[in-house]
């Protein structure tokens, strides 16, 4: 094998194991059995009996390589790290059923006709299945073995994913060195023990690296992990690692994904009150409206208690008359003793200007009362 061959097996070596975060003499040994080798050591010795890889072969370990997400075109280089493309959305089908798989910042997401599945970033984090209610009893996804394929290909997108971070982050951020340090992706130096501010937790580097920086114990993302902890007297307790590191079940939810009014008392209160603002004419009066008290009874009466000092007894809010007509909704009012927000509450009925009766409000307080800032 010429110096070139073998040079070229070993730069390939060398982005699969980035790609992949596996140690260099593994991502050989990856490659030999490749080839056909049981491990790097029997291709070297074939190498020394005169065995010449063809172009073919060649092809097949750079198609291997780039299965795992690592970059193979271009000379054999400092530049190996550099990874930087976006994967493109692509279409499939599954079971006679279309699909489409694209990612979005770190999370795989995979679409059909009334369902959504996601894999978070996160290795360890629960994949989210949502499906429509609307297609509830027809949906694919609730025979489990739609479902099982379905998170085979998304993991797959997933690993070339984190495959893509792997190459474009520091060797040491995804594998830690034999003393347990690992570097944080975002530039907060090197550390064997590094610190969640979002649960408190303590991680190992390894842990760290191997997890993507998403803390294994809560899953949040790498912008909470820390080289110190978020209190000195307080710095959490170690994560131990799982006796199987593997993905949660997925997590099934029954979701309406259409935009929809809630007719609930709040939005059936703001919406009345705003047809109250439109109601007043006076100060008093916009100030009757804002302190209304709007009720809705059996989701069928919208009643308004208002206060008899700022809202005239014979005024009729025809505006939240009409609104409520809208809503299917009648309406019962009420006149009630409140305690006014300011003295003098006849000002109010004098103006329709804010800033009249402001300067009004102020002179009275300024010559009877106290003004407090």
């Amino acid at each position: 094998m010429s110096d070139y061959h073998m040079k070229k097996l070993k730069v390939l070596g060398k982005r699969y194991a980035r790609a992949t975060t596996v140690a260099h003499n593994e991502a050989l040994n990856a490659i030999a059995v490749e080839l056909g080798f049981a491990h790097w050591k029997a291709l070297t010795d074939a190498v020394k009996a005169k065995w010449q890889p063809t172009e073919d072969d060649l092809k097949q370990a750079e198609a291997f390589v780039c299965d795992a997400g690592a970059k193979t075109n271009g000379d054999a280089t400092n530049n190996d790290a550099l990874f930087s493309f976006e994967l493109a959305c692509e279409e499939g089908e599954l079971c006679g059923h279309w699909y489409q798989i694209g990612d979005s910042l770190g999370d795989v997401v995979v679409s059909g006709k009334g369902w959504d599945l996601r894999i978070p970033e996160a290795p360890l984090e629960a994949p989210i299945v949502e499906i429509d209610e609307r297609y509830l009893e027809t949906s694919p996804v609730n025979d489990p073995n739609f479902l099982a394929q379905l998170l085979e290909i998304a993991q797959a997108r997933s690993n070339r994913v984190r495959a893509q971070m792997a190459v474009d982050w520091p060797r040491r951020s995804t594998k830690a060195d034999l003393d347990g340090v690992a570097r944080h992706p975002l530039g907060r130096g090197d550390a064997a023990t590094w610190f969640c501010h979002s649960c408190d937790a303590q991680i190992t580097g390894a842990q760290a690296a191997e997890n993507y920086w998403h803390c294994p114990n809560c899953g949040t993302h790498p912008l909470n992990i820390h080289p110190v902890p978020f209190d000195d007297q307080f710095p959490g307790e170690p994560v131990h690692n799982p006796d199987v590191a593997q993905r949660q079940k997925p997590e099934i939810r029954i979701v309406e994904p259409r935009l929809t009014l809630c007719l609930d008392e709040e939005t059936v209160s703001t919406l009345v009150r705003c047809a109250l603002l439109e109601d007043a004419t006076t100060v008093n009066e916009r100030l009757g409206a804002i302190r209304a008290q709007i009720s809705l009874i059996d989701r069928e009466v919208v009643w308004i208690t208002f206060d008899e000092l700022l809202w005239p007894e014979d005024k009729e809010p025809t505006s939240a008359l009409a609104v409520a007509a809208k809503l299917g909704l009648e309406v019962e009012q009420e006149i009630s003793a409140f305690s006014e927000p300011f003295a003098w509450p006849d000002l109010g009925g004098m103006t329709a200007n804010t800033a009249k009766y402001v300067e009004m409000l102020l002179n009275a307080y300024e010559e009877h009362g106290v003004i407090k800032r």
